[in-house]
């Protein structure tokens, strides 16, 4: 095994982690007010010892202080930046990304099993089947015959990004017509901070991985907040595609700060309960973004990765 896979968070405390920070958010918790270990114990039902390794996770990525005698407190992340895309990677999710990445250069085939994983990244079953189910869970592959996996449909072709694009054309401003739209304002505003931040930063510095928690983070509120369980699934499941690994098409920043300024004026009119006008908006950010994609995905994908060879 690894010494990278070694000294990775367990899944485990990092997945708690997660829920706790999507928790002090729901809640209302804001940076400075203390977070109890044995209260988050009591809400997700879990022992005390797995709340402790949770905190430890947050309080190494600073998005927690630790002051002796006196616990833990909230701890605001850097520049607006979304509080989950502070986390690291487990070492099964940091596998998963390098699997996925293969896959859409072409270095692997369209199924995989766990001894051709086990042989292509060095790695034990364990941590073999540990990946398998990290796929599995994002929905990038699904059971075989045999003891095959599947890749499942993903972004990875131009045609792919353009079926997504009518997809969400279709679904999404309708997700803001609908009579149980909710979002909550807290999360609101902190993803317009977010944004505001980033637009405010010199083109020179621009953070694209930012830009892509905020952005998917902007269209997973949209989906989880329509109050219909079947729009919201698809959506979500959607969303979910979006997070992988994918052949990025090279977008000019410009285009980048355009679609952030489209997200702030759908937010202000979700705000003014204007959700005409919010869909309205929704629908032109989509065409806009079909309009200008490239006509050529950027492949620049590295053929070597932390777990042998490429």
């Amino acid at each position: 095994m690894s010494t990278t896979i070694e000294k990775k968070p367990r899944t485990n405390h990092l997945e708690l982690a997660r829920r706790i920070l999507e928790h002090t958010q729901e809640t209302g918790v804001v940076p400075g007010d203390p977070v109890s270990e044995q209260a988050l114990a009591r809400t997700f039902q879990v022992s005390r010892t797995l709340v402790r390794g949770a905190l430890k996770v947050l309080h190494e990525e600073n998005l927690l202080s630790h002051e002796a005698g006196k616990g833990y407190r909230l701890v605001a992340p850097p520049a607006g930046q979304p509080f989950n895309s502070a986390l690291p990677q487990a070492a099964e999710e940091e596998l998963a990304t390098s699997v996925l990445r293969d896959r859409m250069a072409g270095r692997l085939g369209d199924s995989i099993s766990i001894s051709e994983l086990m042989r292509r990244y060095g790695i034990g079953r364990p941590a073999a089947q540990k990946a398998l189910a990290q796929l599995s869970e994002s929905q990038a592959i699904e059971r075989g015959p045999g003891q095959s996996w599947l890749f499942r449909p993903s972004l990875n072709s131009l045609a792919a990004l353009d079926e997504s694009l009518k997809f969400r054309l279709i679904l999404e401003p309708e997700a803001l017509l609908s009579p149980h739209f909710n979002a909550d304002p807290q999360r609101l505003t902190l993803l317009r901070a977010g944004m505001e931040t980033l637009l405010a930063t010199p083109v020179e510095d621009f953070d694209l991985q930012q830009f892509r928690e905020l952005d998917i983070s902007f269209h997973e509120l949209i989906g989880q907040s329509c109050g219909n369980r079947f729009v919201s699934d698809a959506l979500l499941q959607h969303q979910s595609l979006r997070r992988l690994p994918n052949l990025l098409p090279s977008v000019s920043v410009h285009r980048l700060h355009e679609a952030l300024r489209e997200h702030l004026h759908i937010i202000a009119q979700i705000e003014r309960g204007q959700m005409e006008i919010a869909a309205d908006l929704m629908r032109l950010h989509l065409r806009l973004s079909a309009a200008q994609r490239p006509q050529t995905a950027n492949r620049g994908i590295p053929h070597r990765h932390p777990f042998g060879r490429g």
